[in-house]
């Protein structure tokens, strides 16, 4: 665990410092947000372009870095997340690459950077989709990997060739992955600590609210240091430690 927190402070300090960065991204593909549409908070020149959007995500890192240490602990609970490193290692991951790609995404606003801070929300909510498949019908073998693989395959080439439907396409995922977890629950019954997924739940309401008012400029201050964006990604990256907690408090049936 302390490892990875020194981890996490070296990857910040070395963050930091590309705010001093004299660099200018007018050469690379823009992302499609752009002239105007890239949330509140005001472009900048130089590496970073919207510090606060940007370096909120490093809270993703964190969580990410933190489940990574946990996945090294595991305990007999009749759960993948708890009795196989596998799991929690992708799960943790994919929570780490949400961090990175929108970190680069809100410091260039490249069409790279949007395809990467998408990749990486694909990458979690897929996992959460397919893991709570898995728990209504195991998965076998190589069709867990296999699957994820092939799914995120296809997102990302949908990304490139039609990036202006990437927020509905996340969103119904994790309607998918709701509506999985509701079924899990009912047909499963398993012994859970629910008031992780009651943390997960108003942890996504309120990030979602958030990401409303901030995605419609009803709250906007575009030089203030208090961005919706921002504390969208705080309450996001909550949700994801919450999420990682629920699926591994998992232990057998009612």
């Amino acid at each position: 665990m302390h490892g990875k927190i020194a981890l996490f402070v070296l990857i910040a300090l070395a963050s930091l410092a590309l705010a001093f960065v004299n660099y200018s991204w007018v050469s690379w593909q823009p992302a499609t947000c752009l002239p105007n549409n890239c949330f509140c908070e005001s472009l900048r020149d130089g590496f970073i372009r919207q510090p606060i959007n940007t370096y909120s995500n490093l809270a993703y890192v964190l969580v990410g870095l933190l489940i990574l240490a946990h996945a090294r602990h595991s305990d007999a609970r009749a759960n993948w997340m708890s009795s196989q490193r596998a799991y929690p290692i992708v799960f943790g991951g994919a929570t780490v690459a949400i961090g990175v790609g929108s970190f680069f995404y809100h410091a260039s606003l490249t069409f790279l950077g949007q395809w990467l801070d998408l990749m990486g929300m694909y990458l979690f909510a897929g996992f959460a989709l397919l893991y709570n498949l898995a728990r209504l019908r195991p998965m076998r073998g190589t069709t867990f990997p296999l699957g994820y693989v092939a799914m995120n395959a296809m997102l990302g080439y949908l990304l490139i060739v039609n990036p202006f439907v990437r927020h509905q396409v996340f969103a119904g995922m994790i309607w998918v992955v709701l509506a999985l977890e509701a079924l899990v629950l009912l047909v499963e019954r398993p012994r859970m600590k629910t008031r992780y997924l009651f943390g997960t739940l108003v942890s996504l309401i309120v990030a979602y609210g958030i990401w409303m008012q901030d995605e419609s400029y009803v709250w906007c201050d575009p030089t203030s240091v208090l961005q919706g964006h921002a504390l969208w990604h705080f309450a996001t990256a909550a949700a994801a430690g919450l999420l990682y907690l629920y699926y591994r408090s998992e232990d057998g049936k009612v």
